[in-house]
């Protein structure tokens, strides 16, 4: 039981690899607390991880808004008294070609994963400064390391956690928090499908090496290495799970296979 008596928070635990990760720490010891958006999807991840045996808190919770957050992090403290480790998963995903990204799509991404992140992360650093220790785990990906096709918004936003990231490994180190960001390849989503046409994901898992998508509970694993007290000299790094696509530079496959069909 690695995590036994920490308490760890993570947004967007409602499903897809918010979820796994939630229910990963659970199965090691960990009680949950957890912010999601969507109700429905939030009661239903609330009742597995209870049925792991652990005490979870739930909020719905716009992470964009600062209020709402500082809220949440505030009633995580008060309700399973610490806070521990923080994972920042949640996220959206809209393709547009980079000529028709709406103002909208551009301010949506942005707020969404670099504003959350940022939010959930300072009041989160707050609550572990008082203990000296604390774990900050970012989902970033790897359109933030290279140009991702009709996602320019998130890419960006990616890449600013990124950034972020590392000036938190270097601004709380003093106060014994680690930062650290992991960057999933293709990981099989529902927001991954949403993203990509029909005809593309199904050719997506052929561009990297490991011919396959990822699956949640891999991302989960490398957020729970990273999360461990073992990893107390790991910070400020990128961790990068995505079965070598960012080393065969995968998305110019999709690029000279849209030329090809394009000249035909």
């Amino acid at each position: 039981m690695k995590f036994k008596d920490q308490v760890v928070l993570i947004t967007g635990a409602g499903r897809g690899i918010g979820k796994a990760m939630a229910l990963a720490f659970a199965r090691e010891g960990a009680d949950i607390g957890f912010a999601e958006i969507d109700p429905e999807s939030a009661r239903a991840a609330a009742e597995e991880i209870k049925a792991e045996g652990r005490r979870v808190f739930f909020k719905c919770v716009d992470v964009a808004n600062y209020s709402q957050v500082q809220a949440w992090v505030a009633e995580v403290g008060r309700e399973l008294g610490r806070v521990d480790v923080l994972v920042n998963n949640a996220g959206i995903a809209k393709a547009q070609p980079f000529l028709e990204i709406t103002p909208e799509n551009w301010e949506g991404h942005l707020r969404v994963h670099l504003f959350g992140t940022f939010y959930c992360s300072q009041a989160a650093a707050r609550e572990m400064a008082r203990r000296k220790y604390g774990r900050i785990i970012s989902i970033a990906s790897v359109a933030g390391l290279m140009g991702p096709l009709d996602l320019a918004p998130y890419g960006a936003a990616k890449a600013g956690i990124i950034g972020l990231t590392r000036a938190m490994a270097l601004e709380l180190a003093d106060y014994g928090i680690t930062a650290n960001a992991i960057a999933p390849g293709p990981i099989d989503t529902e927001m991954v499908r949403a993203a990509w046409s029909k005809e593309a994901y199904e050719e997506r898992a052929n561009h990297s090496p490991i011919n396959r998508f990822g699956r949640v509970e891999e991302i989960a694993r490398a957020a729970m290495f990273l999360a461990a007290p073992e990893s107390s000299y790991i910070s400020g790094t990128v961790l990068v799970v995505d079965g070598g696509a960012v080393g065969a530079g995968a998305y110019m496959v999709e690029k000279y296979r849209r030329r090809k069909a394009h000249s035909a």
